[in-house]
Protein backbone atom coordinates (compact mmCIF):
# COMPACT_ATOMS: atom_id res chain seq x y z
CA UNK A 1 0.00 0.00 0.00
CA UNK A 2 1.49 3.37 -1.23
CA UNK A 3 -0.27 5.37 1.70
CA UNK A 4 1.53 3.34 4.30
CA UNK A 5 4.86 2.91 2.66
CA UNK A 6 4.29 6.92 2.94
CA UNK A 7 3.29 6.93 6.31
CA UNK A 8 5.38 4.93 7.31
CA UNK A 9 8.30 6.95 5.90
CA UNK A 10 7.19 10.58 7.48
CA UNK A 11 6.87 9.14 11.11
CA UNK A 12 10.64 7.59 10.52
CA UNK A 13 11.53 10.76 9.01
CA UNK A 14 9.89 12.23 12.35
CA UNK A 15 11.27 10.26 14.50
CA UNK A 16 15.17 11.16 13.16
CA UNK A 17 14.84 14.58 13.02
CA UNK A 18 13.24 14.78 16.47
CA UNK A 19 16.37 12.99 18.23
CA UNK A 20 18.79 15.42 15.96
CA UNK A 21 16.90 18.84 17.06
CA UNK A 22 17.20 17.64 20.64
CA UNK A 23 20.70 16.83 20.38
CA UNK A 24 21.17 20.58 18.53
CA UNK A 25 18.74 21.75 21.51
CA UNK A 26 20.61 20.18 24.12
CA UNK A 27 24.26 21.67 22.69
CA UNK A 28 22.90 25.04 22.18
CA UNK A 29 21.48 25.25 25.34
CA UNK A 30 25.12 24.03 26.76
CA UNK A 31 27.17 26.75 24.66
CA UNK A 32 24.87 29.43 26.04
CA UNK A 33 25.81 28.23 29.42
CA UNK A 34 29.20 28.53 28.75
CA UNK A 35 29.29 31.55 26.48
CA UNK A 36 27.31 33.51 29.66
CA UNK A 37 29.35 32.07 32.24
CA UNK A 38 33.10 31.93 30.78
CA UNK A 39 33.57 28.34 31.24
CA UNK A 40 33.34 26.81 27.69
CA UNK A 41 32.19 23.48 26.68
CA UNK A 42 34.54 21.74 24.80
CA UNK A 43 32.98 19.47 22.09
CA UNK A 44 29.91 21.71 21.73
CA UNK A 45 32.82 25.23 21.13
CA UNK A 46 33.56 23.00 18.50
CA UNK A 47 30.27 22.61 16.81
CA UNK A 48 29.58 25.96 17.09
CA UNK A 49 32.56 26.96 15.60
CA UNK A 50 31.85 24.89 12.67
CA UNK A 51 27.86 25.36 12.50
CA UNK A 52 26.54 28.33 14.42
CA UNK A 53 24.02 26.45 17.33
CA UNK A 54 21.75 29.78 17.15
CA UNK A 55 21.57 29.51 13.31
CA UNK A 56 21.65 25.65 13.58
CA UNK A 57 18.95 25.31 16.62
CA UNK A 58 16.25 27.61 14.64
CA UNK A 59 16.78 25.85 11.09
CA UNK A 60 16.28 22.31 12.89
CA UNK A 61 13.24 23.83 14.62
CA UNK A 62 11.92 24.59 11.28
CA UNK A 63 12.73 21.08 9.82
CA UNK A 64 10.98 19.10 13.01
CA UNK A 65 7.77 21.89 12.58
CA UNK A 66 7.76 20.50 8.67
CA UNK A 67 8.50 17.20 9.45
CA UNK A 68 5.82 16.94 12.04
CA UNK A 69 3.18 18.93 9.51
CA UNK A 70 4.44 15.95 7.03
CA UNK A 71 4.36 12.82 8.97
CA UNK A 72 0.78 14.10 10.43
CA UNK A 73 -0.43 14.53 6.95
CA UNK A 74 1.37 10.90 5.76
CA UNK A 75 -0.99 9.13 8.56
CA UNK A 76 -3.93 11.54 7.73
CA UNK A 77 -3.40 10.23 4.20
CA UNK A 78 -3.03 6.69 5.04
CA UNK A 79 -6.46 6.57 7.56
CA UNK A 80 -8.31 7.91 5.16
CA UNK A 81 -6.99 5.38 2.39
CA UNK A 82 -7.07 2.26 4.89
CA UNK A 83 -10.41 3.54 5.78
CA UNK A 84 -11.76 3.47 2.25
CA UNK A 85 -9.92 0.21 1.33
CA UNK A 86 -10.98 -1.70 4.42
CA UNK A 87 -12.73 -1.94 7.36
CA UNK A 88 -11.66 1.04 9.60
CA UNK A 89 -8.47 -0.02 11.93
CA UNK A 90 -9.80 -2.22 14.83
CA UNK A 91 -9.06 -1.12 18.38
CA UNK A 92 -6.15 -3.57 19.08
CA UNK A 93 -3.05 -3.40 21.86
CA UNK A 94 -1.20 -1.75 19.45
CA UNK A 95 -3.50 1.21 18.55
CA UNK A 96 -4.26 1.58 21.97
CA UNK A 97 -0.47 2.22 22.90
CA UNK A 98 -0.08 4.39 20.28
CA UNK A 99 -3.11 6.32 20.86
CA UNK A 100 -1.73 6.85 24.74
CA UNK A 101 1.87 7.27 24.27
CA UNK A 102 0.62 10.08 21.62
CA UNK A 103 -1.26 11.48 24.83
CA UNK A 104 1.47 11.73 26.79
CA UNK A 105 3.98 12.54 24.34
CA UNK A 106 2.02 15.76 23.18
CA UNK A 107 1.98 17.47 26.53
CA UNK A 108 5.44 16.49 27.34
CA UNK A 109 6.64 17.94 24.35
CA UNK A 110 4.75 21.62 25.09
CA UNK A 111 6.12 21.09 28.62
CA UNK A 112 9.50 20.88 27.63
CA UNK A 113 9.74 23.60 24.97
CA UNK A 114 7.92 26.11 27.33
CA UNK A 115 10.84 25.17 29.80
CA UNK A 116 13.71 25.38 27.53
CA UNK A 117 12.19 29.19 26.28
CA UNK A 118 11.53 29.60 30.21
CA UNK A 119 15.48 28.84 30.61
CA UNK A 120 17.18 30.42 27.88
CA UNK A 121 15.05 33.72 28.46
CA UNK A 122 16.39 34.14 32.20
CA UNK A 123 20.46 34.57 31.68
CA UNK A 124 23.15 31.96 31.97
CA UNK A 125 22.94 31.39 35.86
CA UNK A 126 19.42 30.48 35.71
CA UNK A 127 20.13 28.33 32.90
CA UNK A 128 22.66 26.62 34.29
CA UNK A 129 20.54 25.83 37.77
CA UNK A 130 17.59 24.60 35.66
CA UNK A 131 19.89 22.52 33.53
CA UNK A 132 19.09 19.02 34.56
CA UNK A 133 15.34 19.75 34.75
CA UNK A 134 15.80 21.16 31.12
CA UNK A 135 17.78 18.52 30.07
CA UNK A 136 15.33 15.92 31.37
CA UNK A 137 12.40 17.35 30.05
CA UNK A 138 13.77 17.26 26.69
CA UNK A 139 15.18 14.37 26.72
CA UNK A 140 11.95 12.52 27.86
CA UNK A 141 9.87 14.30 25.15
CA UNK A 142 11.87 13.17 22.42
CA UNK A 143 12.15 9.46 23.62
CA UNK A 144 8.02 10.09 24.08
CA UNK A 145 7.93 10.99 20.30
CA UNK A 146 10.57 8.02 19.57
CA UNK A 147 7.76 5.65 21.45
CA UNK A 148 4.92 7.21 19.77
CA UNK A 149 6.25 6.88 16.14
CA UNK A 150 7.22 3.62 16.59
CA UNK A 151 3.75 2.63 18.00
CA UNK A 152 2.32 4.23 15.05
CA UNK A 153 4.70 2.57 12.62
CA UNK A 154 3.42 -0.77 14.05
CA UNK A 155 -0.42 0.50 13.83
CA UNK A 156 0.39 0.89 10.19
CA UNK A 157 2.75 -1.90 9.11
CA UNK A 158 -0.36 -4.41 10.93
CA UNK A 159 -3.11 -2.98 9.47
CA UNK A 160 -1.59 -2.71 6.00
CA UNK A 161 -0.66 -6.17 6.46
CA UNK A 162 -4.04 -7.44 7.42
CA UNK A 163 -5.45 -5.61 5.07
CA UNK A 164 -3.50 -7.06 2.12
CA UNK A 165 -4.25 -10.59 3.44
CA UNK A 166 -7.88 -9.83 4.08
CA UNK A 167 -7.66 -8.33 0.31
CA UNK A 168 -5.71 -11.70 -0.88
CA UNK A 169 -8.53 -13.96 0.94
CA UNK A 170 -11.74 -11.96 -0.59
CA UNK A 171 -9.88 -12.77 -4.10
CA UNK A 172 -9.38 -16.30 -3.77
CA UNK A 173 -13.03 -17.15 -2.68
CA UNK A 174 -14.39 -14.59 -5.51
Amino acid sequence: MPGARTAVTALVALTVVDVFHTIVALAAYEHRIGVVTHDGSGTVDMLDSIVPLRELSAAMFCLLLLTLLAAWAGVANWVIRARRTGPPVAPTAPVAWWRMSAIVAVPLNLIAAVQYLSATANGGEYMRTVLAETTLLLVAASVAIVTTTTAGIQVVRRTAANQQHNAVAGATTA
